[in-house]
Parts: structure tokens; sequence; C-alpha cells
């Protein structure tokens, strides 16, 4: 079961997803984190957790190769929905495909924006998706990879990307971790009590 965490720089995906495993392991739950994307056709550098602080800062990629990797990537993720990831584990993804909707730039997209959705609706759909909200000077307070401007802006996008999709869940991430950690757990019980419902 797929659980997709989405959030502005600052929102605080990392620690919120190390809080969830913490707890999910302690209840015997397997669970597995995936950063972004699978990396079968176009492996990246492994994701180590430190800031960028300039995620804007590199030259978008030509229209082609943008294209290219968008369906690669779309590619990846059928591969791994359909042949690795583990049906019985949960897999919490820190960040995923909708993100690049979101944030072109951040991922040197430039190819045109009705090809980005076209691949985005044919993405294999998480059973939940979870958004960490927060206000733009909260989000600036915890990290300065973007101006306050762009926080706003990656915020309202997320906001009306969530709303638009049927198994959502906005969690207010202004709240102290542990609140934060026990709102989304929660979140998640649910829709795995109801996956168990609807098999037996």
């Amino acid at each position: 079961m797929k659980i997709v965490i989405l959030g502005p720089d600052g929102a605080g995906k990392s620690s919120v997803i190390a809080g969830l495993v913490e707890e999910l392991n302690s209840t015997g739950r397997a669970v597995n984190v995936r950063y972004l994307k699978p990396e079968i056709i176009l492996p990246r550098r492994k994701h180590t957790g430190v800031t960028n602080p300039d995620p804007h800062g590199k030259a978008p990629r030509s229209f082609l190769v943008s294209l290219a990797k968008i369906i690669a990537w779309l590619l990846e993720e059928w591969y791994a929905n359909l042949f690795t990831d583990k049906k019985k584990m949960l897999l919490i993804c820190d960040r995923y495909y909708h993100d690049l909707l979101v944030d072109p730039r951040r991922f040197r997209y430039k190819g045109p924006t009705w090809a980005a959705v076209l691949v985005g609706n044919m993405m294999p759909k998480p059973k939940l998706w979870v958004l960490l909200d927060a206000p733009a000077e909260i989000l600036q307070a915890r990290k300065q990879e973007v101006s306050v401007e762009e926080s706003s802006r990656q915020r309202r996008a997320y906001v009306d990307f969530a709303r638009t999709q049927r198994e959502h869940v906005i969690v207010d991430a202004s709240q102290p971790l542990d609140k934060v950690v026990a709102d989304v757990s929660n979140a998640i019980s649910r829709v795995l009590l109801e996956s168990e419902g609807d098999r037996g």
C-alpha cells in the first residue's frame, strides 16, 4: 500500500516520515520508505537528506530530455508498482511525481504543461495523499531554500492539488512534531482499516 507525503520545503516531511516509521515499526507493521521515485531506468545519487540550498539553481533540461525523463519516470513507477513493491508492505513516499507539477523548476522540467499533467494522470495512484501544510512564514523559519513568495505559491498549489484527490488528508504541519506524526498516523490507520475491511 502506497502512502505519499507531500508538502513545500520546510513542511517537515523527513521528520514526520521518520516518526511514522518508528511508530509503525513498534506495532510490528513492515514499512519501506522511498524518496521521490524508483531508481530502475534512471538511477540517481542516493538521497542523503541534506538540504539543497538552491533547488532552482540548475538550468532546465531541454524539451526532449524533459519529456524523456517524465516518460521514464512513468515506466519506473508502473514497473515498481507491478513487480517490485511488496503488496503487503506499507510504502511511504517522500515526494512523488506530482511534486513536478507544483514545482517544475526544481525538477528542471522544460516540457509542455499538458504533457506533465497527462503523465501525472497515468501514474499509479497511492492509497492516500498526505499534505503537510503550514503558513509561508513557518516554512521560511525552517528552511530558506526558496523565497517567501515561492513558499506561498507552492503552499497554494499543493493545497489545490490535494483537494482534487479523492483520498487525501491535509495536516497542519505548524503543530508540534509529535502531534503532526499522530495526525498522519491516524489517517494512515483509517485507510488501512478500510482496506482490510474491503478484503474481508
